[in-house]
């Protein structure tokens, strides 16, 4: 009888881990996206737009690098993430930004609303979350 219940401890402690292992990668998904966004956000707050640009698409870098060229003279004071529309199964998602700015050049704050678009994709063998929009252009 003692065997008998350590056998089937075991065979439901196997079961409840491979049912919560199924539910790990949609998950994760999510928790990769929610960590891309922040980061991504972060560095333009601290006005690394260099590095944001690690989170574009190969299709997009391009142009992307020239948009941080342009944005040279810009201080980004605030940020803040006012939507976030997410498409588990599209594998993609919006973020609507609202960015608060000035230009060393005219020293007025300003505030513009980035519309980020992401999309779950395989880059280089990997899947990664990507920015499919262009850095911002601070008018």
């Amino acid at each position: 009888m003692l065997l008998k219940n350590k056998i089937l401890i075991i065979f439901w402690s196997m079961l409840a881990a491979i049912a919560l292992s199924a539910c790990m990668p949609a998950m994760s998904v999510r928790t990769e996206f929610d960590d891309s966004i922040n980061k991504y956000n972060k560095f333009l707050s601290s006005q690394s737009f260099d590095a944001a640009g690690f989170f574009a698409s190969e299709s997009i870098a391009k142009e992307f690098s020239a948009r941080v060229k342009a944005a040279k003279n810009i201080k980004v004071i605030d940020r803040r993430i006012v939507s976030v529309g997410y498409d588990e199964e599209k594998g993609t998602a919006q973020v609507e930004v609202e960015i608060d700015y000035y230009s060393l050049s005219s020293y007025r704050m300003r505030t513009l609303l980035d519309i980020q678009k992401w999309a779950y994709v395989t880059e280089s063998g990997f899947k990664h979350w990507r920015l499919m929009s262009l850095l911002p252009e601070f008018p």
